[in-house]
């Protein structure tokens, strides 16, 4: 007995120490770094809160440059920021500090993270057996999540203490509330929202209902707070690539997941992945749809119908647990949700008095969660392993099985569960490759290109690259782009064949128009000049006219501009209607000085010709669904734009006299940002095979 009593308060000992070296380096590399500095991922949570607070409408968040332009007005400490793929809710905690600087709002973050890890560990120590000394040392053992979490300000802490509230509210018996706090989880990051498939299966008819009930109405506070248009752009464009992966570096095997490996085994793209083990849009997406349909039933014939807290335990901790495993792209941050996992499954197997599986799953937990030598990491796919291999230890020790008589549609429904996602895969990917022998050399160095213009014999592109936006101009034979030197972000370019100069909108504090000289581009010695305040410019083809757009009393202007004669406002403006001034997206000129706009709200767009010289407005309705970015071709009579067919904007053009449409992509993808090479070559972005709007430029060929 009192070699017993001696070995456990060594053991005791021990777990105290090891605790107190996990707080410190939770404290010295997550906690205090993240408390003194702006990193990625705050911003993008705060940027929108602020925004509204401000009164400006957040439907263009989606939307990479409009997004960094408005990080670069607010002096946001951060090189590249982000929304994409985030519910609009997400901004929704932060309102509250949407009025203070920044870094403060970040350190207010972090307090209430603070808060709701203790509310967590508070909330499962009244539903498990664990001493608080266990509780604190296996969520600390959560080394690289929580570090990553509390260093980049993000959500999963948020998510860990949801998820932990709902598991409360089900072993007391409060079905629905669980449901509905789950929903709200969902509302913040997508993945919660599969709970669903637990309460059906279990036939948790009130859970259930709860998660829908709650989040309807989260859907009706969402709407109500951020409005309809951002929330129909989630739902019609940026949802479906996420399910699909198809976000930042699709092919990254940082990302550890079974989404990013099906990409880089069988999907080829000509900049990110060129060289595939096999390049098979159908091997894709068969091989990612079995094995999610394997790992998803496997758990589904692993729950009985039996309703005790035993059962309850196994299933909520392996649920979580396969959601990770089965997330199109986790990073580091989301496994703060494991924390959830292994102390419901450590106190699940020590109940059972299998301390061996107990110390197991606490062995693969801290393999997954600690940091890694980048071959272990993306290689050997070490975090991925860990996770999946805490599952299986899960699957393994699952106390009861399916009932004999549900197998047979359980394989049935697993069969239908398999085509359809197959099929959902395959259709993801139809005529992915349309585009890849459009693509421009060189190789570009960015992380994707938001329009290409021709400027003389050169190419001008506007690219995010690691530290910036910057204009980078390909010369004829470089082997590289070259960079134009100026401080701040380059967040719109335009140029022609014909004109002198290419301008470009320089972004600080306020957005800038700058002009180099056409025949310097690509010169170390090329000094840009400055031209006037305003975004987005936009010439006409043989350079006489510049337009651009400036933000004048809460509204924006459009200015125009002659052969470098002080710009002057476009007149009439206000017959565009209910629409205000703020809602023009795009813009092109013509060879007399009129101009072609995109108008209306991000989410339903459409085109208006503004005749100058006498202020006359004119939709074009003719031009029928939402549209886009307009260009009007050299001699005047074509025009280019971008219409949105389910979900997808794809390329087309139009002869203005007869009416006559020809549509040029047809991917599930973005074709975006036409510009005229030539009376018979458009340059475009395209972000098929990319990642949502990190396009790679391309030319294509119209013809007559």
């Amino acid at each position: 007995m009192k070699q017993n009593a001696g070995s456990a308060r060594s053991l005791a000992a021990l777990e105290w120490l090891l605790l107190a070296a996990l707080l410190a380096v939770f404290i010295l590399y997550g906690f205090l770094p993240g408390w003194q500095k702006m990193n990625t991922d705050f911003p993008n949570y705060f940027l929108p809160a602020a925004l509204h607070h401000q009164g400006i409408p957040i439907d263009r968040a989606y939307e990479w440059r409009w997004f960094q332009r408005h990080k670069d007005y607010e002096q946001i400490d951060q090189t590249l920021v982000g929304f994409v793929p985030n519910p609009p809710l997400c901004a929704a905690p932060l309102l509250p500090v949407a009025w203070l600087p920044s870094l403060d709002a970040k350190r207010a973050w972090l307090v209430f993270d603070l808060v709701l890890m203790a509310l967590s560990l508070l909330t499962l120590r009244r539903v498990t057996d664990l001493p608080w000394r266990r509780l604190l040392l296996l969520t600390f053992l959560c080394v690289l999540p929580l570090r990553t979490n509390f260093l980049f300000g993000q959500y999963y802490v948020v998510i860990l203490a949801l998820l932990c509230f709902a598991y409360y509210a089900a072993c007391r018996g409060h079905r629905f509330t669980a449901g509905a706090i789950l929903a709200a989880a969902a509302w913040f990051k997508i993945f919660p929202a599969f709970f669903l498939i637990l309460f059906l299966r279990k036939r948790n008819w009130r859970a259930a209902a709860g998660l829908i009930a709650g989040g309807a109405v989260l859907g009706a506070v969402s709407v109500a707070l951020f409005g309809w248009n951002v929330h129909k752009i989630l739902l019609l464009e940026v949802l479906p690539r996420a399910l699909h992966g198809d976000l930042v570096s699709p092919y990254e095997l940082h990302w550890n997941s079974i989404t990013a490996l099906c990409h880089k085994f069988f999907l080829i793209e000509p900049e990110l992945n060129p060289t595939p083990w096999m390049n098979s849009p159908v091997a894709y997406a068969a091989m990612q749809a079995l094995i999610s349909t394997v790992l998803l039933f496997a758990f589904l014939f692993s729950t009985g119908d039996e309703e005790t807290p035993q059962t309850r335990a196994w299933e909520w901790a392996t649920f979580a647990g396969l959601l990770l495993l089965l997330s199109s792209m986790p990073g580091p941050y989301h496994h703060c949700v494991l924390i959830f996992t292994v102390i419901v499954a450590v106190d699940y197997f020590l109940k059972r008095g299998e301390r061996g599986a107990a110390l197991a799953a606490v062995i693969l937990f801290a393999a997954a969660c600690s940091p890694m030598p980048d071959f272990v990491y993306a290689d050997l796919q070490g975090r991925l392993a860990g996770v999946f291999l805490l599952y299986l230890l899960l699957l393994f020790k699952a106390p009861t099985r399916m009932p004999a008589r549900l197998r047979g549609w359980g394989f049935a429904l697993a069969a239908v569960f398999l085509a359809a996602l197959a099929f959902s895969n395959l259709r993801a990917q139809r005529h992915r490759d349309e585009d890849f022998s459009r693509r421009l050399p060189p190789v570009s160095a960015g992380y994707g290109t938001f329009s290409v213009v021709r400027a003389a014999d050169r190419v001008v592109l506007d690219e995010m690259v690691p530290d910036a936006y910057a204009a980078v101009v390909l010369s004829p034979g470089a082997s590289e782009g070259q960079r134009i030197s100026v401080p701040g972000d380059v967040l719109s370019v335009a140029a022609s064949p014909q004109s002198p100069f290419v301008y470009f909108e320089l972004t600080g504090q306020r957005s800038q128009i700058f002009r180099v000289s056409s025949q310097q581009l690509g010169r170390a010695d090329a000094v840009p000049e400055y031209v006037a305040e305003g975004h987005d410019p936009a010439i006409s083809a043989d350079g006489h006219w510049l337009a651009y757009l400036r933000e004048e009393h809460g509204e924006t202007a459009i200015l125009l501009s002659r052969d470098g004669a002080p710009a002057t406002p476009v007149p009439g403006l206000e017959q565009l209607g209910s629409q205000k001034l703020d809602s023009v997206l795009e813009m092109t000129v013509t060879a007399e000085g009129n101009l072609i706009v995109a108008a209306g709200g991000a989410a339903d767009p459409y085109l208006a010709s503004i005749e100058t010289a006498s202020g006359q407005v004119r939709s074009l309705t003719d031009v029928h669904g939402a549209v886009r970015y307009p260009a009007i071709s050299p001699d005047g009579k074509r025009l280019a734009f971008s219409r949105r067919e389910s979900g997808a904007w794809h390329l087309f053009v139009r002869e203005l006299t007869g009416g006559t449409e020809k549509q040029l992509t047809s991917n599930p993808c973005n074709a975006t940002s036409p510009a005229w090479e030539d009376a018979q070559t458009l340059l475009y972005t395209t972000d098929c095979g990319r990642g949502l709007a990190l396009g790679a430029p391309a030319r294509v060929v119209v013809g007559r």
